[in-house]
């Protein structure tokens, strides 16, 4: 794996510094990593030095919101007027030399190797009596940074948690953690199974949540944006009792809301708001400009909510207003602000509650999952003139879970969930595209599935002889 290792050096007005370099390699200017990094300030830097990875084109400044709903039902690229961008995956025709693919592998590989750098430097360190609870909370904001990317890298490039029965199939490779930023030779990884990986994750966020605290910024991890990172990650490897009890502390002791019906449309121009859970924080410095997904979506108008998605909205449903039709076709409009500074919403409180649901209905707790999923479904319909109007859930068993399912579509359309939703539970899918005929991918075809992955970059295998072999199925 190829480390692209950001490092903040300086303490004030510091820029942050790149290099594309081996595993092994130092920083480009010969500071070497463990200098970098070397009280609770640099600490706090590095931090936000990480994070500043998150606000990347190669992550969820665009291809990680855009990718997974250009190849699912949700979204299609203009056929007539565009920008040459994302065809190959509107038609299923990407290979391993693909750009964005590359950006993707890149950027996540990029962060888990910045973050592990981080946390063995930082792990090393004395602090004060005085100081020690904010660098645990750096530390523990740290791990929960590499889980989220381990977790984004899994999701994108290996077949999901329950793919084979034990997790067996390939994941995505785990550098020797102890070793980056030391100068030492390492080996490159191969790809290890998806349980060594979600292991690592869980470990990660573990980790954190013995270290953090409750914060008040929504752009900065705290405790319970972990919780419900873990929750998230809980539901994709179907252990639902955690999920269900993690999904629970959030929403009992985050403090966090739910939007009313009134204020949900006009809070996607905001920053931040009470549903926010964790926020990738952007503003004109972080250097996305005509490549961030506002612009995709607004100003380029390259891609285009389905009508398929879009009828699944009743027409009192506020989330409708969301997807106005222009010009024949359905604008997106989550990313309002159309420019690079649109934040990025990355853990949202009415997730947590689909979550929930989810979770007791998988574990037959049928009244729970049922009330649960009326919390959200209600608050995006229209009051009705009598209260005991507004529709309730009363289905039961498959058709349950089939319901809350439909609500993450609705509710978490655009925000990169849709096409895992659908591969994790193994769904035929119609791949919509506007000039062209629809595409059909199979969910119980294997090499259907294949298609639903991406493939790991040539230039990756090129470099790496210990994932020569280890190339995804069908590229």
């Amino acid at each position: 794996m190829k480390t692209y290792i950001y490092i903040i050096l300086i303490i004030t007005g510091f820029s942050i510094l790149s290099c594309e370099d081996t595993l092994e390699q130092r920083l480009s200017n010969s500071v070497e990593v463990e200098e970098a990094i070397v009280d609770l300030n640099t600490l706090n830097l590095a931090t936000n030095g990480a994070y500043s990875l998150l606000a990347n084109i190669g992550h969820y400044n665009r291809n990680f919101v855009l990718v997974p709903e250009i190849l699912s039902d949700n979204s299609f690229i203009d056929a007539f007027d565009n920008t040459g961008r994302f065809l190959d995956f509107d038609n299923y025709i990407i290979n391993s030399n693909n750009v964005r693919t590359k950006e993707l592998y890149n950027n996540m590989s990029r962060l888990i190797a910045t973050t592990s750098i981080v946390i063995e430097k930082a792990n090393d360190l004395s602090f004060p009596e005085s100081e020690q609870e904010d660098a645990s909370q750096y530390i523990g904001e740290v791990y929960t940074l590499r889980a989220l990317a381990f977790h984004n890298f899994q999701l994108l490039f290996a077949q999901p948690y329950n793919f084979t029965t034990d997790a067996s199939h390939l994941g995505v490779p785990i550098p020797e953690f102890e070793l980056l930023g030391d100068g030492a030779t390492l080996q490159e990884p191969s790809r290890s199974t998806t349980a060594k990986v979600y292991e690592q994750i869980v470990n990660d966020l573990e980790n954190a949540i013995g270290l953090m605290r409750e914060t008040s910024d929504p752009a900065r991890l705290d405790i319970h944006a972990t919780k419900g990172l873990l929750a998230r990650v809980y539901l994709h490897m179907q252990n639902w009792e955690r999920a269900r009890d993690f999904a629970n502390d959030v929403i009992e002791n985050s403090g966090n809301e739910l939007l009313s019906r009134d204020e949900y449309i006009a809070s996607w121009g905001l920053d931040s708001n009470k549903e926010t859970l964790f926020t990738v924080a952007n503003n004109l410095a972080d250097n996305s400009g005509a490549n961030s997904i506002g612009h995709f979506y607004l100003n380029f108008k390259d891609a285009f909510a389905t009508d398929d998605f879009k009828d699944t909205l009743d027409d009192t449903d506020i989330r409708r207003d969301l997807y106005p039709r222009e010009s024949g076709v359905n604008m997106v409009k989550k990313f309002p602000k159309g420019t690079q500074d649109d934040n990025i919403q990355v853990l949202r409180l009415s997730e947590i509650y689909l979550i929930k649901a989810e979770a007791h209905a998988q574990l037959n707790e049928v009244v729970q999952a049922q009330q649960t999923l009326d919390i959200i479904i209600q608050r995006a319909l229209e009051v009705p003139t009598l209260p005991d109007m507004l529709p309730v859930t009363t289905e039961t068993g498959q058709a349950l879970l089939d319901k809350i399912i439909l609500e993450r579509r609705k509710e978490l359309a655009f925000e990169g969930f849709r096409l895992f939703d659908l591969t994790r539970y193994d769904k035929t899918f119609t791949k919509f595209r506007q000039d062209d005929e629809p595409i059909i991918v199979v969910g119980t075809d294997k090499e259907d599935r294949q298609r639903t992955i991406l493939p790991i970059p040539i230039d990756e295998i090129n470099v790496n002889p210990n994932i020569a072999d280890q190339q995804n199925p069908g590229y």
